[in-house]
């Protein structure tokens, strides 16, 4: 289980939050740990959190065709800008004869705040042509997101 708890507001420079410290720290597990997240980065990964937990998921349940979430993600990044707003990565395989071939895709991971942002617009504006049936991020829920 991941929880994410925003800081709320800093008191004689100390964070606070909506449950107290301790009662935070006290759901640790051996073997946890502890991610400190800039404001900035907190936004991109909700917005990432989004895109992965609930836009994809979504897509998959009701696809008639039973595409996979891989299927989908590579379609979205394909019909919704993604060359243009997301990160190219390349890495290599080997060819079966001792060499290498570099294969490229695009990915979410480390893009910026605005980026994936205009992303999920994108991808929300395709969903009315499209009838992709995809709700937006939900305001409400995000202010009481522990997860």
């Amino acid at each position: 289980m991941t929880n994410t708890y925003q800081v709320i507001s800093m008191v004689n420079g100390q964070p606070t939050f909506e449950k107290p410290l301790q009662a935070i720290l006290g759901e640790l597990e051996r073997g946890g740990a502890i991610r400190l997240l800039s404001p900035l980065e907190h936004h991109t990964d909700r917005q990432r959190r989004w895109y992965k937990g609930v836009c994809l998921p979504h897509l998959v349940q009701n696809d008639e065709n039973g595409e996979t979430a891989g299927w989908w993600d590579t379609e979205l990044k394909r019909e919704c800008n993604g060359l243009a707003l997301l990160k190219k990565e390349i890495f290599f395989i080997d060819d079966g004869t001792g060499g290498r071939i570099g294969v490229g895709r695009l990915t979410i991971k480390g893009v910026g705040k605005r980026n994936m942002a205009a992303f999920i617009e994108e991808i929300l504006s395709k969903s009315l042509s499209k009838g992709w049936n995809i709700s937006p991020p939900d305001e409400d829920l995000r202010s009481k997101e522990h997860a």
